[in-house]
């Protein structure tokens, strides 16, 4: 099979900085629409100001990408990588040689039937999901422990585009897919107001034509926001399991977890909004009422003053080590991830 010529670099003439800079650039494109803000400033420790309106106090917002190793990193990165292995060219670092394998493969068709030999192939070792957190929880810690200057910002958010690529379906996954316990302790603990991880939905369309290539389907995952919907969801539930034919209301129920997520796990605080408690956790107000949970975000959007109050309620001490206990181990279902925007810069790559 002729491999023909490498495609075009969309970063071609760059020098490294200005390089890395499109990068960011394009990868914040994908996690926000820029033509809705007033202005996009570039700068470094947040590599972004974005301010929506004239007057307005900007947010910061700290890019980064999620690599299997390094290897994985260079293939991705630097331009022609693959074509170099393909024609028969030298690896670029000596660690690469025994993780990036050249080699050619048969695509055959859901029968068996041979539609293209001799195809070039990179064989990498499969991540799994676990190593997948591992490296996410590594991400959000690395960009934490980093010196911003946050003077100015109302908030600051980090952005991290996945290369993990792991299977994933937007339309039904479990929340242990991005979270186990130390993911959730960098999160809860991290500076920053949102975590959107730009992840690529696997699963394809129903309505995708079989015969075209599949179109890459990137999604966007706010994972501060489903931690705190995970906790609370998984909290009521309990509650409800454990206290069942005890509790008098809903409302009892509302701020029973309110109160486990934020005082026993830590999660957030106590809020009245609309004379009503909430759970208040970065920039997501929760709340559980007759109609089910009610998940209200401010964006990027200051954050309205909310008093924060006391919650009175308290199960006995037994149930509440068994509600810990069950709690740890749950997780939640969920059926939605917002699609990214496609960057301009890679649109003809």
């Amino acid at each position: 099979m002729d491999i023909g010529e490498p495609p075009p670099d969309p970063f071609a003439g760059m020098a490294p900085g200005e390089r890395k800079r499109a990068q960011e650039v394009a990868i914040l494109r994908m996690a926000y629409d820029l033509s809705s803000f007033h202005s996009i400033i570039p700068r470094e420790r947040p590599d972004f100001a974005l301010t929506r309106r004239a007057g307005g106090r900007p947010f910061g917002v700290e890019i980064t990408q999620l690599f299997i190793h390094e290897s994985q990193a260079r293939f991705n990165l630097v331009h022609g990588y693959a074509h170099r292995l393909w024609s028969g060219g030298s690896h670029l670092h000596k660690r690469d040689v025994n993780i990036l394998k050249s080699v050619t493969v048969e695509i055959t068709d859901k029968h068996g039937n041979l539609r293209q030999a001799n195809v070039p192939a990179i064989i990498m070792e499969s991540p799994t999901v676990a190593d997948f957190r591992s490296s996410l929880c590594g991400v959000i810690r690395s960009k934490a422990a980093r010196r911003y200057d946050s003077d100015g910002f109302s908030h600051l958010n980090l952005v991290i585009l996945d290369w993990f690529e792991l299977k994933f379906d937007a339309t039904e996954y479990l929340t242990d897919q991005f979270f186990d316990q130390e993911v959730r302790s960098a999160l809860k603990e991290s500076p920053f107001r949102e975590v959107l991880l730009i992840i690529y939905n696997t699963a394809g369309s129903k309505d995708a034509d079989p015969n075209e290539p599949a179109k890459p389907d990137a999604r966007i995952i706010p994972l501060q926001q489903l931690l705190a919907m995970e906790r609370f969801y998984v909290t009521g539930g309990v509650i409800d399991r454990e206290c069942d034919g005890i509790l008098g209301d809903v409302a009892e129920l509302n701020r029973l977890a309110i109160d486990h997520v934020t005082r026993v796990q830590g999660y957030g605080e106590a809020v009245e909004c609309e004379g009503r408690p909430f759970l208040r956790y970065r920039g997501t107000l929760i709340e559980l009422g007759e109609q089910g949970m009610q998940v209200r975000e401010t964006g990027d959007y200051e954050m309205p003053s909310y008093p924060t109050i006391a919650i009175p309620d308290r199960m006995e001490s037994e149930v509440e080590e068994r509600v810990t206990a069950a709690v740890e181990a749950s997780v939640l279902g969920f059926g939605f991830a917002r699609p990214a925007n496609r960057p301009s810069i890679w649109s003809e790559s």
